[in-house]
């Protein structure tokens, strides 16, 4: 399965990440969009709204990704872009989306939302 938006080519032969991506991928210095981006691949049955339930290997990528981003405000503001560029990106369930923090018992406290103000952290 593929977290491909319509009408753009994949990188790495792996149907996945979208060409686009490589535009943003240094949202900052210290994040790669596409590490980001390639983690939440574990979530993305339940991303994209197939599965109702993150998976467990789903909710431990998050949390790599939680345990990153709150390294500093400047990685989770540019790891907060990063997701908020993904989630236009890509067909993702925003019910859902919004929902893996609470359903993986992650300490984020930040919406996941294509309308999050990144800067506001």
């Amino acid at each position: 399965m593929c977290l491909q938006p319509t009408n753009q080519k994949c990188l790495f032969g792996s149907d996945r990440l979208p060409v686009s991506l490589l535009e943003k991928r240094h949202i900052e210095a210290q994040v790669d969009c596409v590490d980001v981006i390639l983690k939440l691949t574990n979530c993305e049955s339940f991303l994209i709204g197939i599965s109702n339930h993150p998976r467990p290997y789903c909710c431990a990528s998050a949390q790599y990704l939680v345990d990153a981003a709150n390294a500093s405000r400047d990685v989770l503001k540019a790891t907060c872009q990063c997701l908020k560029n993904a989630i236009r990106s890509f067909p993702v369930n925003l019910t859902n989306a919004a929902q893996l923090t609470s359903l993986c018992h992650l300490n984020l406290n930040v919406p996941i939302s294509p309308d999050v103000n990144c800067d506001s952290l």
